[in-house]
């Protein structure tokens, strides 16, 4: 059958989740997936069911349901000071449709869009999909995976549509300053290009509070910005994501969206519009159990030998430098998994810049993690 694909798809790559080890280790510790384990709020739950029951069962607006869009720019205004209407909101399956659905609505074949490495897997791939070049700007360890902005420029080309920016970031759990963010902002004023930010994990900036780069740009001329539920309100499993961007960037976004699952279905749609009415109940205790997690596992990384790491920022994942004398960092993870049976994730799985670097993703509880770096610490290529 491979004579029926497209060229470009015939030679993809294994996902880097599709091995279920817990089938093979009966104490298997997964700190690989970027899922969340903590339940959905259970007043969220409950709108779900009660939506269906008030008769919520039909198809909604293509562009999301109003009331969905009115609570995002409620948020969006009584958070950041952002003025945004619903007509500039676009409600999708998910972060990673929305992304998806921009890309596909602003490149041409040959445009080029700059993304700073390590970044989240898909961002080349889709930028590929449709018909863009991805053009890699490598952060260094060194300079805490920071951006450089004038380093970035260099970059710009006559065929550079867009840039994505991810802060709080995946997978380095760094934390862009004001500072950098506007000097990107304005950089992208002067060449007339999008910044494409990915604003995935907002609750999770541990020393900093987050303030979105659209908040620069009053008309939305140059930013556009990709919100979701699944990880500020653990609720990965609804795929609940939305745009905001200029009316007319929205207009064509909602026409791809349209054709591709015509609407988001109406029971997350209602339960994600309950949770951003209630997020400053809901969202604080998750701060606080990742932050408490995230500064656990630093804790134990800094204790092992030939492992160097950063302080933790943001997001629920840290990403430390491992480099055990006469082993690659594949080796060193295979060893972890068959002696102590803790997944981790090569962070090359992220870019060039992640050579060297493994991913942990705090998303298993305090008593797993401690049981965790217990096993890691007792293997003998952490005692050479």
């Amino acid at each position: 059958m491979k004579e029926f694909i497209q060229e470009k798809y015939k030679n993809i790559k294994e996902s880097l989740y599709s091995t279920d080890y817990s089938s093979i280790y009966p104490d298997f510790i997964n700190f690989a997936l970027g899922d969340p384990d903590l339940r959905t709020d259970d007043m969220i739950i409950k709108e779900a069911y009660d939506s269906q029951m008030k008769g919520y069962t039909h198809y909604a607006d293509p562009q999301g349901y109003l009331g969905l869009r009115e609570e995002i720019a409620k948020a969006y205004w009584e958070d950041y000071g952002v003025s945004c209407e619903p007509k500039e909101i676009l409600i999708t399956m998910s972060g990673t449709e929305a992304l998806y659905i921009i890309l596909e609505a602003i490149i041409n074949p040959g445009d080029e869009v700059i993304v700073p490495s390590p970044y989240f897997s898909v961002y080349p791939d889709q930028i590929e999909m449709t018909g863009g070049l991805p053009v890699i700007y490598e952060t260094k360890f060194e300079n805490e995976f920071k951006l450089e902005p004038r380093e970035i420029e260099k970059l710009i080309t006559a065929k550079t549509k867009a840039i994505i920016i991810n802060t709080p970031n995946n997978p380095t759990g760094t934390v862009y300053s004001d500072d950098t963010l506007r000097e990107i902002y304005e950089m992208a004023k002067k060449y007339n290009i999008l910044v494409i930010c990915d604003d995935i994990y907002t609750i999770y900036s541990y020393e900093s509070k987050f303030k979105p780069m659209i908040s620069y740009d009053k008309e939305f001329k140059n930013v556009i910005s990709i919100t979701s539920m699944s990880k500020d309100f653990v609720m990965t499993g609804w795929r609940l994501g939305a745009i905001l961007a200029n009316e007319e960037l929205i207009k064509t976004m909602t026409y791809i969206h349209e054709n591709i699952v015509y609407s988001v279905p109406t029971i997350c749609q209602h339960a994600g519009a309950l949770g951003i009415a209630n997020r400053k109940t809901i969202c604080p205790p998750l701060y606080e159990e990742y932050k408490e997690r995230m500064y656990l596992a630093y804790e134990r990384l800094k204790k092992l030998k030939y492992v160097e790491v950063l302080k933790p920022q943001g997001t629920f994942y840290i990403f430390p430098k491992i480099s055990v004398p006469g082993m690659t960092t594949k080796e060193v993870l295979r060893e972890i998994l068959e002696k102590a049976h803790v997944n981790l994730i090569d962070g090359e799985a992220f870019g060039p810049a992640g050579k060297g670097f493994i991913r942990i993703a705090v998303t298993v509880n305090k008593d797993k993690i401690n049981e965790a770096f217990d096993r890691i610490e007792r293997l003998e290529i952490f005692k050479k």
